[in-house]
């Protein structure tokens, strides 16, 4: 089993080592080289994570951890490269080598003579080693590593067409709402080592269970709290869920494949995923569980309401995708944790589907038998019809304009960002009195 997971890491990685070599070398690679070859890529990949997922169910559903010597040590803390194999990685890992394996196929036709095709697999491939990275990761030092990977490719993805003003200034978005909520998983990892003195999953719940919180050397409940407060932080962004939504609406400026699998498959379910490996730290703190459940439903109704407002298709898929993803965040809370992993598996693959059918959206209306017979459809039951229609216009109203989530989000991050303008307004001013200096030093000899 070790040597299938290790190809399963090793192939993309390979992959992507020599197409920066290609590219460093000037090699031209034709185009039909590098469709056939990221084929037969994801179809290695998926058989390889199918005979893992079968072997772990053949095991009982019983993780099996792979530990490799630490790569770094500091004093008494040793970082050590360990993985797990579970019904969670491998189904997720499954996942991800079957969409991605699909998007590959798509892009083919979709991406055909375009310019950044080289650019767009190298991203995908670079995504696909970050899922599978993050899949059988088995602390949170390794999940960092395969969580900045897919964050790095998606915002890259989402500025694809980098020669137009929007996606570059969305992609800005995307990275400034990963880079605030990734320090959730730095804060998280560096208390728990404080703390616990490891980030293992494995462990850490172990501790919790053994000793008693108050009396031991191992932290009180205020530091375990904010360890899983660190954590669901760190999966807002990723989900897309408040305060951090309006992102991901505007990453549909990137190609439509890489907005199935970004926004409607894989990344976006990243956060639900990371809640579910730490759902057994979650259960010890029933405060945590309801923040988590709190979240998520609040994200669903907001989403669903902006969703109802807008005219385009992907947007609509995003904003659906959002309200979904908060479900998730409620069965997880309410410790349906099977029944979650199945919601985000059925959930990814329709995304997909729906998002690679967006632009031929109108042909598919024209094409429904309904639309065809002039049937009306008659919605009898409505939660609107409860409230008054002046109501109902007013909250519209706020949510055509996304409740203005992008102007207190704007706001808050124009107040994060004050140290950072100060200092640079300080060192532009600080270069102008030198270079004067200067010339008048060099004006005096």
């Amino acid at each position: 089993m070790e040597h299938l997971f290790l190809s399963l890491l090793l192939i993309p990685f390979s992959w992507i080592v020599f197409l920066g070599l290609s590219f460093f070398a000037r090699m031209d690679l034709p185009e039909r080289f590098l469709s056939e070859s990221v084929k037969w890529m994801s179809i290695l990949t998926s058989l390889i994570s199918l005979a893992l997922s079968i072997l772990v169910i053949h095991n009982g559903s019983l993780p099996i951890s792979i530990n490799y010597p630490a790569w770094i040590q500091v004093g008494d803390y040793d970082f050590k490269i360990r993985f797990i194999i579970d019904l969670l990685g491998s189904t997720y890992a499954l996942l991800t080598c079957l969409l991605i394996g699909i998007i590959f196929r798509f892009s083919r036709n979709y991406l055909h003579k375009e310019e950044g095709y080289f650019r767009f697999i190298f991203l995908l491939t670079t995504l696909m080693l970050g899922l599978n990275i993050v899949s059988f990761a088995r602390s949170l030092d390794l999940i960092f590593a395969g969580w900045e990977l897919v964050g790095t490719a998606s915002v890259l993805l989402i500025g694809y067409f980098y020669n137009q003003s929007q996606p570059v200034r969305h992609s800005l978005k995307a990275v400034v709402s990963y880079r605030f909520c990734d320090m959730g998983i730095l804060a998280a990892a560096a208390w728990a080592h404080h703390y616990m003195h490891t980030t293992d999953f494995v462990e850490i719940p172990s501790l919790l269970h053994n000793i008693h919180l108050q009396e031991s050397g191992h932290g009180g409940v205020v530091a375990m709290t904010f360890i899983g407060l660190f954590i669901i932080w760190a999966a807002l962004a990723k989900s897309g869920q408040l305060p951090f939504s309006s992102w991901l609406p505007a990453a549909m400026e990137g190609p439509t494949p890489s907005s199935a699998i970004f926004y409607g498959a894989l990344s976006v379910h990243l956060g639900p995923f990371l809640l579910l490996r730490f759902y057994s730290f979650f259960e010890h703190f029933p405060l945590l569980l309801w923040t988590i459940g709190i979240v998520g439903a609040l994200s669903a109704l907001y989403a669903t309401a902006v969703g109802r407002t807008r005219s385009d298709a992907k947007t609509m898929l995003a904003f659906a995708t959002i309200s979904q993803v908060g479900i998730i965040w409620v069965e997880i809370s309410l410790g349906f944790t099977k029944f979650a992993l199945f919601h985000i598996v059925a959930h990814a693959s329709l995304r997909t589907w729906q998002f690679l059918r967006s632009s031929s959206l109108i042909q598919d209306f024209f094409e429904n038998p309904v639309v065809q017979e002039n049937a009306l459809i008659d919605r009898k039951l409505s939660i609107e019809k409860i409230v008054s229609r002046s109501f109902r216009r007013r909250f519209y109203v706020h949510a055509l304009h996304g409740f203005h989530l992008d102007y207190f989000s704007g706001k808050i991050l124009e107040g994060l960002s004050w140290p950072i303008r100060t200092y640079i307004e300080f060192e532009k001013k600080w270069m102008k009195i030198n270079n004067s200096l200067m010339m008048f030093i060099f004006k005096k000899r």
